[in-house]
This record gives structure tokens, sequence and C-alpha cells, in this order.
């Protein structure tokens, strides 16, 4: 009896072990010997995956080509000893598997990044100096299931690749608004979409994720498979281990109504007005959507916003939206298209600060109509201040953004069991507020990231005066100075570290993964 008893534990043990490994793992013992007799980490990676691991050489194109592809020069800036380029899956599994093995025994120069397109700026977030960097952006295949319900989008796809896919079927998926950012990190850091009115963050979005954990399993987290993981994933950013594959939610649409609207700086106190009465959610219209920029040129401000709205059935504009087309214009682009012609014009705007050296910072705070105006007033006040000081920095492109986010939006996360963003504790209508500063030699860095380290300080200290602070973190918005995580609330947190003690109990993506935004154990 004992021994059936046994065997049929054994049973209920291997066939638990076999629904989360798809693939073979190199054994243990030959990559420690590898290991071991390499005395490196990229040496024992091209042992196991031959033609796909680069060296920081200047004739490897793969490698050069790798690198360049990062949107900061602080990203470019770093020098990966290797660069993993894996094609499937299962080399992704195999590589992890080695850093794994090397990060149990300790061996020297085996840290890494994970990167899929690159587009968080700051140094460290998706490359590594004098480790390992995985890049995935091969892994971009793009398939739409047969009913047109689901797209499997690999990890290392731009939004430029999957639209273009989807616009000829007349189909969407909820996730990014400018073509060269990653499915990657957008969506396991929330993801803000031209459709959340709709249907709420990117991650609310997706069905599963292909996960390879640390040890090198893959695995699938679903609402019904993981389903812990499956949530963690949900805007816990790169702690859990390598996601491989998206499979997103599709949603029929035809063209509809997008561009963008250029405004003197005149119009700034009408504007505040109109964005306020706009972010209330018994004002918000769901199929509407509104990105609203302060750009300075030579410290001069100039306001552009980028409305769209989702439904192409309607003329422009629809009432949502018509008392900002009446304010007076500079220039317009406003026209009904397909989603990838917005996304790419919004990329056209950003793409001269390609390549330099560039900085997010975000705070966000309540939309409370007696006072958001006014506050408003006071951040664009600030930030001119700010910026005059800095017009000595050479090449200094600086933007202010003023982004919707009520909570009618940010509350559809329910409906689909949820994330770990911590808005859930929220009733309020909040704004977010990002800041996208350019510039272009290294040697104004400090100088710029220090002023705007104050100006974030200056303007939390203002809306706490006001009583409209709140603590909330975008992270894909966020300073390398920021602490996202926290933000989400002490519950999450704990859920977070939870998660990956369960999924990753030696702490791989907490300690050899040093880029991203750590869980704190």
């Amino acid at each position: 009896m004992g021994l059936i008893h046994s065997s049929w534990l054994l049973f209920i043990y291997f066939s638990s072990y076999l629904s989360v490994v798809h693939a073979a793992i190199p054994d243990r013992n030959l990559i420690l010997a590898q290991l071991e007799k390499n005395g490196a980490c990229c040496t024992t990676l091209d042992y196991f995956l031959p033609n796909k691991v680069h060296l920081n050489d200047i004739l490897d194109v793969e490698y050069q080509q790798s690198q360049q592809s990062f949107w900061s020069a602080q990203e470019r800036s770093l020098n990966p000893t290797c660069i993993v380029i894996p094609t499937s899956t299962q080399d992704v599994s195999i590589a992890v598997s080695i850093l794994y093995v090397a990060y149990e025994a300790s061996v020297n120069g085996c840290q890494f990044a994970v990167r899929g397109a690159g587009h968080t700026p700051h140094a460290g977030a998706a490359n590594i100096d004098g480790g390992v960097t995985i890049d995935m952006q091969s892994m971009d295949q793009v398939t739409v299931s047969a009913d047109q319900q689901q797209v499997s989008v690999g990890s290392g796809n731009r939004f430029g690749n999957i639209y273009t896919t989807l616009d000829d079927l007349n189909l969407v998926m909820t996730a990014g608004r400018v073509s060269t950012v990653g499915i990657g990190g957008l969506t396991i850091g929330g993801g803000v979409s031209f459709f959340s009115g709709r249907y709420g963050f990117a991650c609310d979005n997706i069905n599963a994720f292909e996960i390879v954990l640390a040890n090198g399993t893959i695995t699938t987290a679903s609402s019904a498979s993981n389903p812990s993981l499956f949530r963690a994933l949900k805007g816990g950013n790169n702690n859990f281990g390598i996601v491989t594959r998206f499979d997103a939610k599709l949603r029929p649409q035809t063209a509809f109504w997008g561009g963008t609207i250029s405004q003197p700086i005149t119009n700034k106190e009408a504007f505040y007005d109109f964005f306020t009465n706009f972010t209330i959610s018994a004002n918000y219209d769901p199929y509407s959507a509104l990105i609203s920029i302060f750009a300075w040129v030579s410290g001069v401000p100039t306001i552009i916003h980028t409305p769209v709205y989702t439904d192409g059935d309607v003329a422009w504009p629809p009432p949502t939206f018509a008392p900002l087309d009446a304010m007076p214009k500079l220039s317009t682009t406003i026209r009904k298209a397909k989603l990838s012609k917005f996304t790419d014009e919004i990329a056209t705007t950003a793409s001269p600060t390609t390549g330099r050296y560039n900085l997010f910072v975000t705070v966000s705070y309540v939309n409370d109509p007696e006072v958001a105006s006014e506050f408003m007033a006071e951040i664009f006040d600030l930030t001119d201040n700010t910026i005059n000081e800095l017009l000595t920095v050479v090449g200094l492109i600086p933007t202010l953004t003023f982004q919707p986010l009520p909570h009618v939006l940010y509350s559809k996360s329910s409906l689909t069991g949820g994330n770990v963003l911590g808005l859930d504790r929220f009733q309020y209508d909040l704004v977010n507020v990002l800041y996208t500063i350019s510039w272009q030699f290294p040697t104004d860095s400090e100088r710029v990231e220090t002023a705007f380290q104050e100006l974030e300080a200056a303007i939390i200290a203002k809306a706490k005066e006001r009583g409209i602070y709140n603590e909330w973190i975008y992270l894909n918005y966020a300073a390398q100075w920021q602490d996202p995580i926290q933000s989400y609330g002490s519950a999450n947190v704990q859920f977070l570290r939870e998660v990956s003690r369960q999924y990753d109990p030696s702490g791989l993506f907490q300690e050899a993964v040093p880029g991203g935004f750590k869980l704190g154990i």
C-alpha cells in the first residue's frame, strides 16, 4: 500500500512537472563542467548556443547592431561582454539555465540584462557592463488565431511590426501608442493604450504569458495556470523570469480619428480648464484618448495634442473634443486612419531624440476640479523656470506631458482579475504627468538630472499643499531614482515578493539581473 501510494505521488509530481517544462534543459553537471573549463559565462553560452552569442568585437555586426538599436545614449554606452540573440523560447531557456547555474556557483561576470526594444532610457535598465545581455528582438512573430480573437506575439516585437499585420485584418490589440516601443517592457509595466478608456491597461488585455523561469523551465501564466504569477506579471516588471510570448485579446476596429493639433502657448489657460473637465469620470468618453504635450524649442513653449477617438463612424469633432478643436490652432493632422498611421506619426515626432541622452520623470495627482486647473498652471510655471535655467545645455529638448487617468479607466482591471499596479486602492480621477528630456552630451547629465529631481520635489510639495498629491508612480515612465514598485502599496509589494520567492526562490532575477525596478528582497 505504501509503495502504491509513493508511486501515485511520484506520478502526480512528474505530471505536474511536465506540465511546466516544455523543453529540455542542459544537464547541470555539463554546464558546471563548461563553466569550470572556460571560466566565463559567454564561452559557456556559446558552447550551448552556437552562432547566437556575440562578443564585444568591433567586427561583430550583430553585437554592434544590437548596441545601436537602444533608444538612449545611456544604454548604448554600456558594453556587455557578450550579447545572446535567441530565436526561440528554447534558446532563452538554455541561456537562463546556464546563467542560473553560474549564479548558484558564484561565477564572476555572469550578471545579465534582458532587453526587448530597449526604450527605457536609463543606463542598465536593459543592458549591462561586463555581463550578458539577452536581446529578444529576433523573437518577433505575430500570429493571429483562426477565430481572430487572439494574437500571439513574440516579446521582441515593436508595435510597428504588430500593428501593420493587424491593420490589414481590421483588428486591434490594447497596447502601445508609439511604433518604436516594444511590447515586452510596456506590457509588464502596465501599458496605456488609445483603447484604454474602453478596455483598460495593456496588461489587463493579456490572456496568457509564456515565460522562462529562473531555473530555465518554460511555463504559461494565465488565469487558469499559475494565476498568482499571471497577476504578478501585470505590472511587476522583470522580477519573475523572461516573458517570451504574449497572447493578447483582439477586437475588431476599422479606421478611426486621430492625429495632432498644435496650439500657441496662449491657449494654455483654456486648455487647463478643458483638460480638468475632460478627465472627470462622469464626463469621460471611453472612445477618447488624449496626450497633451508642452514642448520647448530654444526655450519657447508650444502645445501639441494627440487626441484620438476610436469610433470612426461619428463626425469630427465628437462632443468630448469639440472645445479643444475650437481653440486657435497652429496646425492639425486630424484624419481617419488605421492604428499604425497614428503610432508612426508619434514615433516620427520623437525620432530626433534617438541615440541621445534621455530621461523620464513622472508624478501623479488627483484631478480635483476645484484646484486642478490652477495646479496645472503651477506645474507649467515651475517647469518653464527649470528649462530656462538649463538653456545652456547643448541640444536640450524638454517636454511636459499631461495624460488623463480617470477612475473609470483604471478600474477596468477588476473585470479581468486585477493587476498589481495598486490603483484599485483609489477612487479618484488621476492625472499622469510625464517629463521627457533629451540632450546631447554626457557632461550635462548630472546637471539635467539634478534639476528634474528638484522639479519633481517642488511639484510634489505643491500637490501636497493643495491636497491633491497621489503617490502612484507609473513604472514605464519612472526615472532611475524613483521607486514605482513601492508606490503599488504594501499589500501588492508583499504579494510580489511572495510570488518571487515561489517562482524564483534563489533570487536570480533580484540579484543577477540588476536592471529594472526590484522588489527589495
